[in-house]
């Protein structure tokens, strides 16, 4: 069982990931003005596939039979989470996709109560629909229409909170090294979104030859993609899903917040208001689910070889 300086340090851990992917937004928002969607997804996880594997290859080479089937299966739903997300994106507004997107939030306990056939608890369930009923107020600014960009954020919603329960269904009580579990995920992904690349070509020069360009890219691909997702992967065997879908549930506050800070967007009182019952939700989601956890075994027992 965690202690209470184990949990801190998981929430810092995934609140620094909601922080990341906040930020992500507006970086990946200027990268795609130069290169397309595809082109720019398989040099993000080209990137940083090439860092793990010089870091994990010793690891790789040990590596199971399960943790290869288990990182490519999470390979897939990543594959899956970043086609439609960003395509998502790119064909409905901004305030749509924010809204859309952190229904995962919702769907996590959901899936999660199906995949370990566990009762919904109605305290968790009441804190997911303040935070989603938050990010309404924080990112709707005008009138609602649901198109196909809409559809392929569900989806991608969907799909993220579905990953979350199996992530955590195929690791519970397996010894497996989290670094090539992590790079064999990346990797999948890396190779997936290069083969959807071939039809863009070459980057354009204006890419090649740009600086913030490459800076951004890697950003995006050892901040927002390596280190983030790493940290997901091993708290989420230390902790629950759905306390990983609260804190990580924030993170459009924290896009707001760069876009404030950093894209001159301004927030109406709406808008900031909505900011504040996302952190409520994710203060009472964590207060609720530590009372439920007394006396349950956790995934902290994992061995991380």
């Amino acid at each position: 069982m965690m202690n209470r300086e184990n949990h801190r340090l998981a929430d810092l851990s995934l609140l620094f990931v909601a922080v990341v992917w906040g930020s992500s937004y507006l970086a990946t928002k200027i990268v795609l003005a130069d290169v397309a969607v595809f082109t720019f997804l398989f040099l993000r996880f080209l990137l940083t596939s090439l860092v793990m594997v010089a870091l994990t290859w010793r690891k790789l080479v040990k590596a199971t039979k399960q943790t290869w089937l288990s990182g490519i299966i999470f390979g897939l739903f990543l594959s899956g989470i970043f086609i439609s997300e960003t395509w998502g994106i790119h064909f409905t507004s901004a305030a749509n996709a924010g809204f859309l997107i952190s229904l995962f939030v919702v769907f996590t306990p959901l899936i999660e109560s199906a995949v370990f056939r566990t009762r919904l608890r109605a305290g968790i369930f009441g804190t997911v629909l303040l935070s989603v009923f938050g990010t309404f107020l924080l990112t709707m600014k005008g009138g609602y229409q649901f198109n196909t960009g809409d559809a392929l954020i569900l989806i991608a919603a969907l799909l993220r909170a579905i990953q979350m329960s199996v992530t955590q269904k195929l690791t519970e009580g397996r010894v497996m090294d989290s670094g090539a579990l992590t790079t064999i995920q990346l990797g999948v992904v890396a190779v997936i979104m290069g083969i959807f690349s071939l039809p863009s070509g070459r980057l354009p020069d204006s890419a090649v030859l740009s600086l913030p360009f490459w800076l951004l890219t890697a950003y995006l691909a050892f901040f927002c993609t390596l280190l983030a997702f790493y940290i997901q992967l091993i708290m989420i065997r230390r902790t629950s899903s759905t306390r990983v879908g609260l804190l990580t549930g924030t993170e459009p506050l924290f896009s707001a917040l760069f876009s404030v800070w950093l894209g001159g967007e301004r927030l109406s009182p709406q808008e900031w208001l909505g900011g504040l019952l996302i952190v409520a939700a994710t203060y009472f989601g964590r207060h609720m689910e530590a009372k439920n956890r007394m006396g349950k075994t956790t995934a902290a027992a994992v061995k991380d070889v």
